[in-house]
């Protein structure tokens, strides 16, 4: 790690910037890789956004990294990424600051660009800014980031990253070896039906699952191409759509209740968050439309029901792996006070509307501090050196 009085110039001033909420003494070099191309690209923008934003205004060197965009200008120096945008007042809010996402864009146009990545997950040209930052900072989700495939190739170049390794992203991306995990554990959770892409009808004919239904992809986020199926007539129209990406459809028992999510932060749980929306199920456009859903924080609780399902959070994190970082597990409260799991994700949205930023200020940490955080965790589970960061064993 490059001392700052050996930085550029324009890269030193930045430690001049007031940044009284800062943990740190000094500014990083962050890369926040966002975008990727696939159906959860305007979620990713939008939460590269708001992280950029909150590091910028804690002072911090930071380049925003499109992985499925190449740099205009080929071949510039890494450095003068990091050299972009004054800090503005959205920067130094206390809340992730953002577009919100749109809708998901075309698979047809997603597929060109995937078709000129590196490895699938990188644009030509963007190794050498990673490589020139302290940490990259990974908002890039769905087959890219989420299933460990970015972490993957990060780490085949010795490049730092926030979040769980490729191996853990890997278990949690696909819904089916969760379930299977967390089963195995006693942690309860819906009862499912893989209907494979390649022999949907034979699948189908084998189903012995009480209606109605959720369909949804078996590896995937932002409940793209999840259905609420009544009649069993709609199930293979529902099957094809889980499976447009290329993956298995998963079936599940719907299981009616409240929409409950909490966040968690190594051995840390945040505030319980209740999501309700006057749509048929909380599907992308409830999460991502503004004024689409209600998210309370806390959610009104019983204490007992809210200390259960904060232990489950904390024993789903550990026992998936996710360790000293990030991650957002979902549940239903069903009519009778039971709880089940539905899924979790170690790279939780971070856009204006996302629920693991809402979690941790219902907790109390602020959105920036949050970010900070990450950051200063990836560092250390990396085994880097931290210089001119607090020493590994303070608080940070």
């Amino acid at each position: 790690m490059v001392p700052i009085d050996e930085l550029p110039r324009e890269l030193q001033r930045l430690g001049e910037r007031p940044r009284p909420s800062s943990s740190l003494p000094g500014p990083l070099r962050i890369a926040v890789l966002t975008g990727g191309a696939n159906s959860e690209r305007n979620v990713s923008l939008s939460s590269g956004t708001a992280v950029t934003r909150a590091l910028r205004g804690l002072g911090h060197a930071v380049a925003f990294v499109d992985s499925a965009a190449s740099p205009v200008v080929p071949d510039d120096d890494p450095a003068r990424s990091f050299l972009g945008a004054e800090v503005d007042p959205d920067d130094l809010a206390d809340t992730p600051m953002a577009p919100t996402a749109a809708t998901p864009p075309p698979l047809d146009a997603l597929a060109e660009v995937r078709a000129r990545q590196h490895d699938g997950v990188l644009a030509a040209g963007l190794l050498p800014i990673l490589a020139h930052a302290d940490v990259v900072f990974l908002t890039v989700f769905g087959d890219e980031g989420e299933s460990g495939a970015t972490q993957a190739l990060l780490d085949r170049h010795g490049i730092v990253y926030t979040g769980p390794s490729a191996e853990v992203c890997a278990l949690t991306f696909d819904k089916v070896r969760t379930k299977q995990a967390l089963v195995a554990h006693g942690v309860r959770t819906a009862a499912w039906h893989v209907v494979r892409r390649d022999r949907p009808d034979e699948d189908l004919e084998t189903l012995d699952l009480p209606g109605p239904w959720i369909v949804k992809p078996h590896a995937g986020g932002s409940t793209i191409g999840l259905s609420r199926v009544d009649d069993p007539d709609g199930l293979p129209h529902a099957c094809r759509l889980a499976s447009a990406e290329g993956r298995d459809a998963l079936i599940e028992v719907f299981v009616p209740g409240r929409d409950l999510t909490i966040g968690a932060l190594g051995h840390q749980v945040f505030a319980v968050v209740e999501a309700s929306t006057d749509r048929e199920i909380y599907d992308y456009e409830a999460k991502y439309a503004p004024g689409a859903a209600v998210k309370q924080v806390p959610a009104d609780l019983p204490e007992p029901v809210t200390a259960e399902v904060r232990r489950l959070t904390g024993q789903v994190h550990q026992l998936l792996g996710i360790g000293d970082t990030s991650s957002r597990s979902d549940f239903r409260l069903e009519p009778d006070g039971s709880l089940c799991f539905l899924e979790t994700n170690p790279l939780p949205g971070m856009t204006p509307t996302s629920s693991y930023p809402r979690s941790a200020a219902g907790q109390g940490l602020a959105f920036p501090q949050l970010c900070e955080e990450l950051v200063v965790r990836a560092l250390r589970g990396h085994g880097r050196d931290l210089p001119h960061l607090t020493a590994p064993g303070d608080p940070a």
